[in-house]
């Protein structure tokens, strides 16, 4: 099953917490609304998932990341630390530019990453050795204010 719902005035997210309510649901976009927290989300079979351009910050205390995401975009939101998305296993692909990231650390746990975009963020400097990610084919660190990397 396929959602958009892009674009819209959307304060909430609370259908879709709901046990049963939609159970196959593989792709939602609720990009470009009013949506101030993340849920957590109750659709077992979702691999895509866009909440980008809602300037979220803050993620329900209920959320334990998903299981089955594969594609997560958060973009132009104020998230501060990538731990909160950690607990994503299947997770291959991360959008997160324009957000308010301060250090290149939180992803450890992301074992099947491919793609990591933290454009435009606040990271002023690598000087901790990467985590090991054999998976990682891409790392997009452009416009941070980065002024050495050690």
């Amino acid at each position: 099953m396929y959602l958009n719902l892009q674009n819209n005035k959307i304060k909430a997210l609370t259908v879709f917490t709901q046990d049963d309510m939609f159970p196959n649901m593989k792709w939602l976009d609720v990009s470009k609304n009013k949506i101030t927290e993340m849920p957590a989300f109750k659709l077992p079979k979702l691999e895509y998932l866009d909440i980008s351009y809602n300037k979220l910050e803050k993620v329900n205390d209920g959320w334990a990341g998903h299981a089955n995401i594969r594609i997560f975009k958060t973009i132009d939101n104020k998230f501060k630390s990538l731990a909160q998305f950690k607990a994503m296993p299947k997770l291959e692909e991360l959008y997160a530019a324009q957000n308010a990231f301060t250090a290149l650390t939180g992803w450890e746990g992301m074992s099947v990453l491919k793609r990591l975009h933290l454009r435009r963020n606040k990271i002023e400097k690598v000087d901790e050795e990467l985590p090991p990610c054999e998976t990682l084919e891409y790392i997009n660190l452009r416009a941070n204010k980065m002024a050495s990397m050690e």
